[in-house]
């Protein structure tokens, strides 16, 4: 379910979604080689997630999540501020 939705019914078209094989020009073997990064990365990152609210006990997990939480933040914040190259 997480894959169907998630995935292959996104609200765009991009690449490797259900109307992006539909709708793009491009060939269906390059939209499927996206799916190497995207199809790992979502499965690890929700098992990530029912394992810690499963064992919400365990500290060490939520320090180490909100520890990578907060760097993503911060890494997006200082984006916003860096001057844009011409």
């Amino acid at each position: 379910m997480l894959f169907a939705l998630g995935i292959l019914g996104t609200f765009a078209a991009p690449a490797g979604s259900m109307e992006g094989l539909i709708y793009t020009t491009t060939p269906i073997w390059m939209q499927f080689r996206g799916w190497l990064e995207i199809v790992p990365q979502a499965f690890v990152l929700s098992a990530l997630l029912c394992y810690w609210v499963i064992n919400f006990s365990k500290r060490w997990l939520t320090w180490l999540l909100s520890v990578v939480f907060f760097l993503l933040l911060a890494f997006f914040v200082f984006a916003l501020f860096m001057p844009m190259k011409q």
